[in-house]
């Protein structure tokens, strides 16, 4: 015993030193080892054998992650979510060290950190070293056994030669926090493995971990990689499609075009993809700590603009009915028209709570353009003088007619004789006779007009 301690001590000299240690001698005895494929978890466990040793529940382990993941974690007892305890790492807010989170999950969600846990942190190999995060400590109670509530896990059996754990890692990102109920993001990746806890019997000293680690007294049983939350994903983009996107799509069918009947379907089935976004969202809420109270700005602001969204509907419709009737513009429209204004400003504001600054400015772009069209149309592109055939063309003043049309509608006068448009008299029914043009022994036949009559200039008379 004396000897394998001593062994380890050296070992854990080497984790931390810059020279390098052959395979071969990886691995010191009395301690079970596993390192997942790909090197993204390495986890080394050990169990006191001395039963007079001052802590009878004790165990040791030790934890490494690489740093560029925002955190590591590996669940004893169960190879479930449900009823595993688990012993989760990130970085601490100043990056040099490293924030220890034990934690309990009774479904398929974000585990929550469990303060019943007793532990000590051996300091010489925990911090963050050659872009790793390390973390060893003794636990001294609550480790072997703890509330499993309707589950199957609950209890870690130090003598079962096949033990089942679990591991997973985070996205690439740093999480940098010393909240040790922080936050977290979906898992990336994750697996079930087991371990010989009969081959982790031995002296009470901590387990070692370095760059040479292997798997030993451990199996791995099956992993996932490339995980991620889809219907978070889903969720965002079907809000920023259906609102952002399709309902200023709208807004352009209606303004510029002047399709009302495309411009209300187009309406109808972006609400119904906004709805079908409600839904996804409200069961990603279900996954994280964070969101299952439903009270985060991000949601209520959501639930306001799902709200106008229906409200707006309703008025576009009231609108409609009200302008078959009049075909007038209707109070309806015109708080339907601002309530769309106001959602779009709102759907921006909620985008910055909760998505990346690029995607907001997007949004801001998206709307800048939405807003030219119903704003600056007028503005910049006035209307054209309506276009008229050439046969609807008013001829010129030399060929108007001399009655006032008066309103359009109005029929044309009827047909009038000359002299009664003028004011003049027939030149045969004159009643001088001695007018120059003509002689006093004029016959009476002569005054009868002729069609086709030869008519004598007043030049000749």
């Amino acid at each position: 015993m004396l000897l394998r301690s001593v062994w380890r001590a050296a070992m854990a000299v080497t984790a931390w030193a810059p020279a390098a240690t052959y395979a071969d001698d990886a691995n010191p005895p009395g301690q079970s080892t596993f390192v997942s494929p790909d090197n993204h978890v390495a986890f080394a466990f050990t169990v006191p054998q001395n039963d007079d040793f001052k802590y009878p529940d004790a165990t040791f382990f030790s934890i490494r992650v690489p740093s560029k993941y925002s955190w590591g974690a590996v669940g004893l007892g169960s190879d479930d979510m449900k009823g595993a305890l688990y012993l989760m790492i990130y970085q601490s807010q100043d990056g040099k060290n490293v924030t220890f989170s034990p934690r309990m999950a009774y479904d398929n969600s974000e585990p929550t950190y469990w303060s019943e846990m007793e532990y000590t942190v051996i300091q010489n190999n925990t911090g963050v070293s050659n872009d790793y995060m390390y973390f060893t400590a003794m636990c001294t109670a609550h480790c072997r056994s703890w509330n499993r509530r309707d589950t199957n896990g609950g209890w870690l059996d130090v003598s079962s030669p096949n033990q089942k754990a679990i591991y997973a890692i985070g996205p690439s990102e740093p999480l940098m926090s010393n909240d040790r109920n922080a936050p977290l993001k979906f898992h990336q990746e994750y697996g079930v493995f087991s371990i010989d806890m009969g081959r982790t019997r031995g002296a009470a000293d901590a387990p070692v971990l370095n760059k040479d680690s292997q798997n030993e007294g451990t199996e791995l049983i099956w992993r996932e990689t490339g995980k991620s939350d889809y219907k978070a994903k889903l969720h965002a983009t079907f809000m920023i499609f259906f609102i952002i996107g399709m309902m200023n799509f709208g807004v352009v069918l209606l303004r510029a075009c002047g399709w009302a009947k495309w411009h209300a379907l187009n309406q109808c089935i972006a609400t119904l993809g906004v709805l079908s976004g409600l839904a996804l969202g409200v069961l990603t809420s279900f996954h994280y700590n964070r969101s299952r109270g439903f009270k985060g700005y991000h949601q209520v602001l959501g639930y306001i603009i799902v709200a106008f969204i229906l409200a707006q509907l309703g008025l576009g419709v009231k609108h409609h009915l009200e302008h078959q009737k009049t075909q007038a513009p209707t109070l309806f429209g015109r708080i339907h028209m601002w309530t769309g204004r106001v959602i779009l400003l709102l759907a921006v504001l909620n985008a910055f709570m909760r998505y990346a600054v690029v995607l907001a400015g997007l949004l801001i772009v998206a709307c800048a353009v939405a807003l030219f069209v119903i704003f600056g149309r007028k503005h910049f592109f006035p209307k054209k003088q309506r276009f008229q055939p050439v046969g609807a063309q008013q001829p010129p003043p030399w060929r108007q007619t001399s009655y006032d049309a008066g309103d359009p509608s109005d029929a044309p006068p009827g047909y009038e004789p000359p002299s009664q448009q003028l004011g003049l008299q027939p030149a045969g029914s004159s009643s001088n006779p001695n007018t120059p043009w003509r002689s006093a022994d004029t016959k009476d036949h002569d005054d009868e007009p002729h069609l086709g009559s030869a008519q004598r200039p007043r030049e000749f008379a």
